[in-house]
């Protein structure tokens, strides 16, 4: 059944590439097109509410905001020209470039970046990136209801001047703003038609590339704003296919219908010694989360049990290393990194822990669900898990996996008792980890909240790289020791197939893809 399911995709994608006119078989090899796959359609196009890696794929390459990072995880101007801060880094002001513009060619102004910063933090938008910005002088008061728009630090000075004005010192703040969430807002487009401004043909952006059409779960295509003589063999069009199966997307790939290829982690045996992958360690946290308001992760010896019975030595076994496991929420790399920050593998500790929470050797056990997002490699790992959770603990854990939209949308209605979950940094700091699980952060799900920990993360922000790194140890001892809501299980691997007539490219440790600069070359 697997490969006929295969072979189905396979065929639906051929007739969907002979049908279209954007997808005609004579594009195959055409040196002005990137095709590319997704796992998954975007989530949405609306920044200000994004959190998937498949929506930000996207809309980093139809915008872009006051700073962005280079291949060496620099933070460098964008739409912004220049920066400066006062000696606290507590007051910043960017100043944005006089040629940035719309793809409807009019200006980007400082005030539209007001806009989307106050947008992001209206309790109205309900994004759970709202957090992310509460470094920003009464963003949270406003966030939370409590006060004003005007409350806000954040100020234009001139049609392209932006102030913004922070609680506390922050001499890395621009790093934030690299992030998709914060880049400008159209508000005019968006009022005049709330329900469709992100479509095609009515999206406006300020980025390289301008959004033509979107077949929902089968292909997007993105066509470049501007053709610079000087720069003529870059791509003038990205097209991105939705394609769920890894084997599937393989197939293009060697077809030559796909030009760049990621990879999952249990390919890399059959493509360890080719000069065509790439291997880039991600700067992420795969980890499975708790919900303390639902039955049984209320007790606090159950979380215990659970997070005691990971064998995280025969799971990286079962992805042949390719997928390194991971103890410390945040992973390797970064500050604050702790190979000993959550429980070990301790088989009878969980034992004890599972029989004083009144289930011995699993008996009386309530039903439990794990649900996770499709995709083979989720299901490997749920499948791992669910047997070793059974061969510890004695207790029988169900399986759902859901489409990506359904898994995203069912975090928010109906958080599940256990749940896998993932991130990737925003920028290069444990900051970006540990505010996940911070009070009033919309990607914390698990209904925990700790005030030490917030005081903890609060004296962070203000503290030198020494003293930094000993605050997040400490906070993660609270996360994964004390509350014990978040399980690490792994740290991410980015697998890439990239071909030798494909220049320009460059995949960082947080994920980012460069596009705008890829040539390709004839093929011999």
């Amino acid at each position: 059944m697997p490969y006929l399911r295969i072979i189905s995709v396979v065929l639906l994608l051929s007739t969907i590439l002979s049908c279209s006119p954007h997808f005609h078989p004579v594009t195959r090899g055409n040196l002005h097109d990137l095709v590319l796959a997704l796992p998954d359609d975007p989530a949405t196009l609306d920044w200000n509410k994004a959190t998937d890696g498949n929506s930000f794929e996207v809309i980093t390459n139809l915008m872009q905001g006051l700073a962005r990072f280079d291949r060496n995880q620099q933070v460098i101007p964008a739409d912004a020209d220049h920066w400066s801060s006062d000696a606290t880094g507590t007051v910043f002001v960017f100043h944005l470039r006089p040629t940035a513009k719309w793809s409807d060619g009019t200006p980007v102004l400082a005030s539209q970046y007001r806009d989307s910063f106050l947008r992001l933090l209206a309790p109205s938008t309900a994004s759970p990136y709202a957090y992310y910005l509460f470094d920003i002088k009464n963003a949270q008061c406003y966030s939370s209801g409590h006060c004003p728009d005007s409350a806000v630090g954040v100020r234009v000075l001139a049609p392209r001047s932006l102030e913004v004005t922070l609680s506390h010192p922050m001499k890395t703040f621009p790093s934030l703003l690299t992030n998709a969430i914060t880049d400008p807002i159209r508000l005019d487009l968006i009022r005049a038609d709330p329900d469709h401004w992100s479509d095609p043909g009515h999206l406006v952006g300020n980025g390289p590339f301008s959004l033509v059409s979107w077949h929902h779960d089968a292909y997007l295509e993105l066509v470049r704003r501007h053709f610079d003589p000087l720069h003529s063999t870059r791509i003038s069009r990205i097209i991105f296919l939705v394609i769920p199966e890894p084997v599937t997307q393989l197939t293009l790939f060697e077809q030559h219908r796909l030009d760049i290829e990621g990879i999952p982690s249990f390919y890399i045996e059959k493509y360890k010694n080719s000069s065509l992958l790439k291997r880039i360690p991600q700067l992420s946290t795969i980890y499975y989360s708790m919900n303390i308001n639902r039955t049984p992760f209320d007790n606090i010896h159950v979380r215990r049990a659970f997070a005691m019975a990971v064998d995280r030595s025969r799971l990286e076994r079962i992805f042949l290393s390719a997928l390194p496991s991971l103890s410390s929420f945040i992973p390797r790399g970064l500050p604050g990194y702790d190979p000993q920050a959550a429980y070990s593998y301790d088989p009878q500790g969980a034992r004890q822990e599972l029989a004083s929470a009144g289930y011995p050797q699993g008996r009386g056990f309530p039903p439990v669900t794990l649900v996770f997002p499709e995709g083979t490699q989720s299901r490997i790992l749920a499948s791992y898990m669910q047997q070793n959770f059974k061969d510890v603990l004695g207790v029988t854990v169900a399986l759902r996996s859901l489409e990506w939209k359904a898994f995203l949308a069912g975090l928010d209605s109906h958080t599940p008792a256990l749940y896998q979950s993932g991130w990737i940094a925003d920028y290069p700091d444990g900051m970006t980890f540990l505010s996940l699980m911070k009070s009033g952060s919309g990607n914390n799900r698990t209904g925990w909240s700790d005030p030490a920990f917030d005081r903890l993360l609060d004296r962070a922000m203000q503290a030198d790289d020494a003293e930094k790194a000993s605050l997040y140890d400490e906070a993660q001892r609270i996360l994964l020791r004390q509350g014990v809501v978040a399980i690490p299980l792994a740290q991410g691997v980015t697998n890439l197939l990239v071909p030798p007539y494909i220049h320009g490219y460059w995949h960082n440790a947080m994920g980012m893809d460069n596009l705008s600069d890829v040539r390709k070359i004839p093929r011999n």
